[in-house]
């Protein structure tokens, strides 16, 4: 089985740097990007399974990348403290995930979503 290649677009330095050691020790490639910018260079350059993007970005909407992502048929969510903030038409696009999560919540999220397209 492949590796699975995350990107994840997170601005909060502490919080990209434990995402990106749960998932590297759970086996997945991270590319961590801190800005929309950012990530929008690294998904111009690489192939993802899986793109995390936090929503709000010092230079923009992280909502902006995963819905380049999902034009790309890469599987999105976003994480977020402010979920109830989300507009309804996003839920219905991406994954909404709550921040913070526990490492082992996380892990279960990324299983799911893998799994649910894999079923499609």
């Amino acid at each position: 089985m492949a590796t699975t290649r995350i990107l994840l677009v997170e601005d909060d330095r502490n919080t990209s740097n434990l995402l990106m050691h749960v998932l590297g020790s759970a086996g997945y490639v991270v590319d961590v990007a801190g800005t929309a910018a950012q990530g929008e260079r690294w998904l111009a350059e690489q192939r993802y399974g899986l793109v995390i993007a936090d929503w709000r970005l010092p230079d923009g909407d992280g909502i902006a990348v995963a819905d380049r992502a999902a034009n790309l048929d890469i599987r999105t969510a976003i994480l977020t403290g402010y979920a109830l903030q989300i507009p309804g038409e996003v839920a219905q696009r991406h994954e909404i995930w709550l921040k913070p999560m526990r490492p082992s919540e996380l892990l279960h999220a990324i299983e799911r979503r893998m799994e649910r397209n894999r079923a499609c």
